[in-house]
């Protein structure tokens, strides 16, 4: 009994830390601001407005440094799963969110803007 307690133990430990090992990019981008609130990071409002956000880092077929944001949120009084994307320029740290989808359906740049003033203001 003491030994399954344990191993049920290290593994609740090693996968709750698995989930907030991020990659060097995720790590950059989460230290970065958005300009309509440049007092705050990006970690800390995107964490704080979705429920159970889910940050990883990858590269398309073109070489093109991607971080998706996954995560729940209420829109229009329902409950979504939204996907922000961003890219990353190595070459001159800068970053751009490029993509906005709700449960799928990619949104316009309005909806991002409109996003991104909602994260801040509700920080």
């Amino acid at each position: 009994m003491f030994i399954r307690s344990l191993f049920l133990t290290l593994c609740i430990v090693f996968s709750s830390s698995a989930c907030f090992a991020y990659s060097d990019v995720v790590n950059w981008l989460r230290q970065q601001s958005f300009n309509k609130c440049k007092k705050y990071y990006m970690g800390h409002i995107v964490d704080n407005f979705l429920q159970n956000p889910r940050w990883e880092s990858g590269e398309t077929a073109d070489g093109e440094v991607v971080v998706n944001v996954r995560g729940k949120m209420d829109y229009a009084g329902k409950t979504v799963n939204a996907l922000l994307q961003f890219t990353i320029n190595s070459h001159n740290r800068s970053w751009n969110m490029n993509a906005l989808e709700f449960n799928g359906v990619p949104q316009d740049k309005d909806m991002r803007t409109a996003l991104v003033e909602a994260m801040c203001e509700s920080r």
